[in-house]
């Protein structure tokens, strides 16, 4: 079966949620052969052990066994993963690109504009050579050698201000709450945001909003509109359908039907 483990190097529980490893892909019920994933404020790597993937992405298609870093979706996503035997998932913290930069001599520009890499292409060190001695190991094993090989590119001066935020800003990202605070202006913020995220505190809150919004449709199934408008703060319906759209190219009731890769990875966090 699939096993979660937590890093367990303080510096890293900061920044990453857990590793998924899969050791056997055949044991998660896909549904169906394509599965989307959609923007969101969580960067994602992915090592391929065994296997190969296809994915569609902004008119382009990849067909490969090679390890690749989604340090951000700019637009859906289509993923064939029938191929794919086995594999590791790192999730990092729902913050943006300030999870994965204590980790990357890269700074958001960069990572925005090359929002899904190849890891050799961004690291600098070989991980399919890497993943070569992983796969000698059990998955315990495997957990406590990706925290050293994570911890060998961690540099704490790469921490920035929202990692320092971050409770506030995991909580709700209320930019009121944020700027009392700090005492900083929208402008200061706004500056901060970008420069660590490489989104604006606006754009970071409503996309922050719309994912929790589509996890909990996709958990619940629950097509009761009003219920998601109430409990993460939409106007009306029609700017919850409207941004849900905007950011899946779905309506919510089109997503129901949609199979998506937030409902194979594990709940958690």
């Amino acid at each position: 079966m699939p096993m979660l483990f937590e890093p367990q190097i303080p510096e890293l529980q900061r920044h990453i949620d857990h590793y998924w490893i899969v050791e056997d892909i055949t044991q998660l019920s896909f549904g169906n052969n394509q599965l989307y994933a959609y923007p969101g404020i969580t960067p994602d790597m992915i090592i391929v052990l065994e296997g190969y993937y296809t994915i569609d992405y902004m008119g382009k298609r990849l067909k490969s066994n090679k390890s690749q870093l989604f340090s951000f979706i700019h637009k859906e996503v289509v993923m064939d993963l029938t191929h794919l035997k086995s594999c590791i998932i790192i999730k990092f913290k729902s913050r943006g690109l300030s999870s994965l930069k204590p980790f990357l001599d890269l700074n958001s520009d960069a990572l925005m504009r090359d929002s899904i890499a190849y890891i050799d292409d961004v690291f600098d060190s070989k991980i399919e050579r890497f993943k070569v001695h992983l796969q000698t190991l059990t998955t315990a094993e495997m957990a406590a050698e990706l925290d050293q090989w994570l911890f060998t590119h961690y540099t704490k001066e790469r921490e920035g201000f929202v990692v320092e935020m971050a409770q506030e800003i995991s909580a709700s990202c209320d930019l009121k709450t944020i700027m009392e605070a700090t005492k900083y202006s929208y402008s200061t913020l706004e500056r901060h945001f970008k420069r660590d995220t490489g989104l604006t505190p606006k754009k970071f809150q409503s996309l922050q909003r719309y994912k929790q919004a589509i996890r909990e449709l996709y958990t619940t199934q629950n097509a009761d509109w009003q219920h998601y408008i109430h409990t993460y703060g939409y106007y009306d319906q029609s700017h919850f359908i409207k941004e849900i759209k905007r950011y899946t190219s779905f309506t919510p009731a089109q997503l129901l039907q949609t199979p998506a890769f937030i409902q194979v990875r594990p709940k958690y966090s």
